[in-house]
């Protein structure tokens, strides 16, 4: 009886619980970018149906274009509410070809969520992120 309930015992500290990325889908994305040394205008907004995960327990955030782009958080920065009573986060992040940049997710008063991507000279915006379900996760993994 001793030995099983070690066995059981030692069972739970050795079990490893893998993560789980959350996987969302954008409604729509628009970009602004610098030009002649200044931010353009926002673009107006584009449908999109572009997929994204977040895995927080490994700090990788993952973007399913026509070319999957990978972003390891290196730095968790502030979290705050902006002046329209949004919930901000933001991240340092460095991307799969070494470029460092900023993530924000931003979720509006009204539940829309939204993953601001932000380099020097660009920065683009992915809006109406839903979570999706398991055909979804297997679209995103044929992208990788």
């Amino acid at each position: 009886m001793k030995k099983l309930l070690f066995l059981m015992l030692l069972g739970l500290f050795v079990t490893k619980v893998d993560a789980q990325a959350i996987y969302y889908q954008a409604s729509q994305y628009a970009f602004k970018y610098v030009e002649n040394g200044k931010w353009t205008d926002w673009t107006e907004w584009m449908e999109s149906d572009v997929v994204l995960s977040i895995d927080e327990d490994n700090d990788v955030i993952n973007v399913y274009t026509f070319n999957k782009q990978t972003y390891v958080v290196v730095k968790h920065n502030r979290e705050y509410t902006d002046s329209s009573g949004g919930k901000q986060v933001e991240f340092d992040v460095v991307d799969q070809d070494g470029d460092k940049g900023k993530i924000r997710r931003r979720v509006e008063k009204n539940g829309n969520t939204q993953l601001y991507v932000e380099y020097n000279d660009i920065i683009w915006v992915y809006s109406g992120l839903k979570k999706i379900e398991k055909e979804h996760k297997e679209y995103a993994s044929k992208l990788k």
